[in-house]
């Protein structure tokens, strides 16, 4: 890893990675940038939701990225620790039992170094992109410059043009609960080993999500008798989940009938590692709950791809959260499923359909988070930004990607700019698999100096 020890991107992203900035508690991230701004003899604006514009000399050119990240860790507390390791012929950045963050540190590191070499830049860093790009929806900042280059995307040799709009469907539903009888064995079944990942990237994939595969447990380990206590799982609304956590009362009567599921859950195959483990637990004042109305809700809403278009996805949903509260005797269950699209009629057809199978299963339906696709627009700044990529790959392709970028919300603010969208290489976001391949972050650093120095930012 000696080749990249003076690398100056990558000893900035090492910083970044030391300082706490999980979506919604960004507020040392965001203090350490205004600083790194201030040593630059950036100009800085603030709005009050949290973004933040540095400014230099008369720019023409806007370089974009966000500032918080999803912490997916061991460890509750914020804790990053990177380490280098080597696949083959790459040398790869991952952590120690935790997302790396490279979705969108890697990116910020290279902002911060073009702001310390330009005369001639506005660099915007926007807040809890992860979580509804909420920084997009409320930015209210006076920029400059014609042109914007986002920097989060998550492939070298791709030059994004347009990407998916989406939304979120938030379902809820309140159950009564009952006494749960004498003579009941108690069991806890918790997902092992899932991979995760990035719900529209990498929905394509077929990763196994760990609540529906739970869920198909659930029902089976229903229709033998067993009684639900409690269902839950996720870890972000926009990433495929690998935890999922289930109880039941098993009546003793009906052990023969469990036993048979449960030797069946010992023999179910899924990709890599995953599995299911089953502990015996005491559960002191549990009620248990009729999951008929979730569990049909869960195994029928659509997951996954749903619509294609030469072979890449154009409509998906993804099952990110299962949350279950218990109050005065009732028990509150929600789930979100979160929509993507790459077009807007088949975003909005589908929201209509999933929200009238899920209302008729008693469930309150809310849709939150909508935001439209981004669509492709010849520019300047798309001519050079593919004239350099091009250059420095032949291979490369102008791509529309089935996520969500905050290009398409900024257009919506900003209608007469002109956005592309370019990345280093990072494999499982959003997951403990997240890897950045080191090589590509040279090469990305590469394009923005290139790009800035067409745009007379030096």
């Amino acid at each position: 890893m000696q080749k990249y020890q003076h690398f100056e991107p990558l000893k900035v992203f090492l910083e970044i990675c030391a300082i706490p900035h999980a979506s919604f508690k960004t507020e040392k991230l965001k203090e350490w940038i205004i600083q790194e701004a201030r040593k630059a003899n950036a100009t800085i604006q603030c709005d009050k939701v949290g973004n933040v514009l540095c400014s230099k000399g008369k720019p023409k050119l806007c370089l974009q990225g966000h500032y918080d990240m999803v912490y997916v860790g061991d460890s509750a507390a914020f804790e990053v620790k990177p380490k280098f390791v080597k696949s083959g012929n790459q040398a790869i950045l991952c952590a120690e039992n935790s997302s790396l963050g490279a979705d969108n540190g890697a990116a910020l590191a290279s902002m911060i170094v073009a702001l310390r070499k330009s005369r001639n830049i506005e660099c915007l860093f926007t807040i809890d992109e992860e979580v509804g790009m909420l920084g997009a929806r409320e930015i209210a900042l006076s920029l400059q410059s014609p042109y914007m280059l986002n920097c989060d995307s998550e492939e070298i040799d791709e030059v994004v043009v347009s990407c998916a709009g989406g939304y979120d469907l938030e379902c809820k539903a309140e159950l009564e609960t009952f006494e749960i009888p004498q003579d009941c064995d108690f069991l806890e079944i918790r997902t092992q080993g899932f991979r995760g990942g990035h719900s529209g990237i990498e929905i394509h994939k077929n990763i196994s999500n760990a609540i529906l595969e739970l869920a198909k447990i659930a029902k089976s380990l229903v229709e033998c008798g067993a009684l639900v206590v409690k269902f839950c799982g996720g870890e972000k609304r926009n990433s495929i989940p690998t935890n999922a956590l289930l109880q039941v009362a098993i009546p003793r009567d009906k052990s023969k009938l469990y036993q048979e599921s449960l030797e069946k859950i010992s023999t179910i195959k899924l990709e890599d590692s995953a599995c299911f483990e089953v502990v015996k637990v005491s559960l002191q004042n549990a009620r248990y709950f009729n999951p008929n109305a979730l569990l049909q809700a869960l195994l029928g809403v659509q997951n996954g791809v749903i619509v294609s278009s030469q072979n890449a996805p154009i409509l998906s949903s993804n099952v990110g959260i299962l949350q279950q509260t218990d109050e005065a005797g009732k028990i509150q269950v929600s789930f979100v499923a979160m929509g993507r699209s790459n077009q807007e009629s088949l975003m909005q057809e589908n929201i209509k359909k999933e929200t009238k199978k899920l209302e008729a299963l008693g469930f309150c339906v809310d849709l939150i988070d909508v935001y439209a696709p981004w669509e492709r627009e010849e520019s300047a700044l798309l001519n050079t930004v593919w004239e350099i990529v091009s250059k420095q790959n032949p291979r490369a392709e102008l791509k529309s990607i089935h996520a969500g970028l905050e290009c398409g919300i900024l257009k919506q603010k900003y209608p007469s700019m002109r956005f592309v969208s370019v990345g280093p290489s990072i494999s499982h976001p959003h997951s403990l698999n997240e890897q950045l391949d080191l090589e590509s972050f040279v090469r990305f650093d590469e394009i923005l100096q290139s790009v800035l120095e067409r745009f007379q930012a030096f």
